[in-house]
C-alpha cells in the first residue's frame, strides 16, 4: 500500500503531534525528577548495541530486553522521546516487569507498545537526520549534558542497565564517549558475504533500487553512493565497522564485547554477565533459529566476494 494511502500513518502523525502539544506540560514535572536522580552517582553504565545493517543486532536486542532485567525503550516510550523519564515511569506504570515476548521484526521496527523500539527520534533531538557519523567538531557541553541527565535519571530511578540498539550509534561513538567514558558497547557481527546478501535483499524487498544507498552512513557515505551497488555495500559493512574498531583503539577505557551472528544463542551467558547478573522473574525464552544460507545467483556472489577480499577484515587497516 502507497504510504500516503495507508490510514495508520495519518493515525501515527496525529498521535506524534498530540505528544508533542502535551510535551512541555510533561517537562514541568519531569525536570525535577531528571535534576534529582541525574545529580546521583550513576548506578549502572548503559549498554549500546552497534555494528552494521543485518548483522543480527535486532534478535539479539529482542533477547537481551526479553530475558534479562533490564531497561529499553519500548515503543510506549518512543512515543514520548521528547520526554524520556516520563516514557519510562509510563511504560513501567503499564507493564511493570512483564517480559514482550517479541522475536519478530521488519528491518528493526517492531509491533506492541512494550515491544523494543530503536527509537532514533530520542538521538533526532540533538544530532542531524542526513548523517550518521559524528565528530568531535559536532559535539557540544549543552548536548553531552542533556544526554547524560536523561539517561543517568532513568537508570538510577531504576536501578536497572538501560540497553539502547540503535546502529547509529556505532558512528557516534566519540559522543556517546563523552556523556559516558565507561559504558558498553556489544559489537554485532557476521561473515561479509552474509551481511552484503542481507542488505541486498532487504533493499528488494523495501523497493529500493540496489545502487541507492541504505541505512547506517559511515563517514565517508557520500564517497561510496557513487560506487556500483556489490562494491558500495561491502564497503558501506566495512568501514562502518572500521570506525567501531578505530574508534575503541582511541577509548580503551570503554567496555566493549564482540559476538558473532552465528554465536548469539550459545553465548547467552556471556553477554547476560556483560551487561547483569539478573534474569526477569518470568520470560518466555527465546527460541533463536538462525541460519546462514546463501540465496544469491553464482553471478552475484562472485561480484560480492570480489569486494570483500578488497578488504582487511581482521584489522581494518586499509
Amino acid at each position: 500500500m502507497n504510504k500516503y494511502l495507508n490510514p495508520k500513518n495519518y493515525i501515527r502523525f496525529i498521535i506524534s503531534k498530540l505528544f508533542s502539544l502535551v510535551s512541555p506540560l510533561i517537562k514541568l514535572w519531569e525536570d525535577k525528577q531528571i535534576k534529582k536522580y541525574a545529580s546521583m552517582p550513576l548506578k549502572h553504565q548503559p549498554v549500546f548495541i552497534i555494528g552494521a545493517p543485518r548483522t543480527g543486532s535486532t534478535i539479539l536486542y529482542q533477547t537481551i530486553t526479553n530475558q534479562l532485567d533490564v531497561l529499553y525503550i519500548d515503543n510506549l516510550v518512543c512515543n514520548f522521546h521528547r520526554n524520556l523519564f516520563f516514557g519510562f515511569w509510563l511504560s513501567s506504570k503499564f507493564f511493570g516487569q512483564k517480559a514482550h515476548n517479541c522475536f519478530d521484526s521488519d528491518h528493526g521496527d517492531t509491533k506492541g507498545l512494550h515491544s523494543p523500539s530503536e527509537c532514533g527520534a530520542f538521538w533526532y533531538r540533538w544530532l542531524p537526520k542526513e548523517r550518521h557519523f559524528i565528530d568531535y567538531d559536532d559535539i557540544n557541553d549543552t548536548m553531552v549534558k542533556e544526554i547524560r541527565d536523561e539517561i543517568t535519571s532513568v537508570i538510577n530511578y531504576f536501578d536497572k542497565p538501560l540497553v539502547f540498539k540503535n546502529l547509529n550509534a556505532g558512528q557516534r561513538v566519540r559522543l556517546l564517549q563523552k556523556c559516558f567514558p565507561n559504558g558498553k558497547f556489544i559489537f554485532v557481527k557476521r561473515e561479509p558475504i552474509f551481511t552484503a546478501q542481507s542488505i541486498l535483499k532487504a533493499k528488494r524487498k523495501l523497493k529500493i533500487d540496489d545502487n541507492q544507498f541504505w541505512s547506517v552512513m559511515p563517514k565517508n557515505s557520500n564517497d561510496l553512493e557513487k560506487l556500483s551497488a556489490y562494491e558500495q555495500i561491502v564497503s558501506q559493512i566495512y568501514f562502518i565497522e572500521k570506525q567501531i574498531v578505530d574508534n575503541f583503539k582511541e577509548f580503551k577505557e570503554l567496555k566493549l564485547y564482540t559476538i558473532n551472528y552465528n554465536e548469539i544463542e550459545n553465548k547467552y551467558c556471556e553477554y547476560k554477565d556483560f551487561i547483569t547478573t539478573k534474569e526477569k522473574q518470568d520470560f518466555k525464552k527465546a527460541h533463536i533459529v538462525l541460519t546462514e544460507k546463501i540465496s544469491l545467483n553464482e553471478k552475484e556472489v562472485k561480484l560480492f566476494s570480489k569486494e570483500i577480499q578488497q578488504f582487511n577484515w581482521i584489522n581494518y587497516d586499509k
